[in-house]
């Protein structure tokens, strides 16, 4: 599993154009949910505003915004944006260090799949009974589910990466 995570790490890195180093990775044991890393303040001094700072300018898939940008954008029921949100937190989870399963590599591996092939407006024109508008909403539910400690050891509790009880 660590060969595994390794190669997700990296994959993972290089999609979102992310640069953190080993050392950040191994900070946090726990996520933050989305809107966590959506008012992530810029003067915190800990580990996860260094990976915020990173992660925050670069560009978001084939969307035209950046990281922080996607966070701000209203989903108004766009599946594209629903995943998206719940992707944007969960690598930066990633990048700080939570632990992950196969089934959360795999949903964050087959998000940047299709995050990658489809721009917003072509998923928003996707009937809402369409295959792939139903797998990005299946998706962004497992991402959901992790982000906020459903799935695995629990979320954070501060900046440091503590959990919760």
């Amino acid at each position: 599993m660590n060969l595994f995570r390794s190669a997700a790490a990296a994959w993972l890195m290089a999609m979102a154009g992310m640069s953190v180093t080993a050392d950040a990775h191994a900070e946090a044991s726990c996520q933050f949910t989305q809107g966590y890393w959506q008012n992530r303040a810029q003067n915190a001094g800990d580990l996860s505003t260094e990976v915020w700072l990173e992660l925050r300018y670069q560009p978001f898939y084939l969307s035209g915004l950046t990281y922080q940008q996607v966070l701000q954008e209203p989903s108004r029921g766009n599946a594209y944006w629903i995943l998206a949100h719940q992707v944007v937190a969960a690598q930066a989870n990633y990048a700080l260090g939570a632990q992950t399963s196969l089934a959360i590599a795999d949903a964050l591996t087959r998000s940047g799949q299709l995050l990658g092939q489809y721009t917003p407006e072509q998923i928003a024109a996707q009937p809402k009974s369409s295959s792939l508008r139903q797998e990005l909403i299946a998706l962004s539910r497992t991402l959901d589910d992790w982000n906020n400690g459903l799935i695995g050891p629990g979320t954070c509790t501060g900046g440091g990466g503590e959990t919760n009880g």
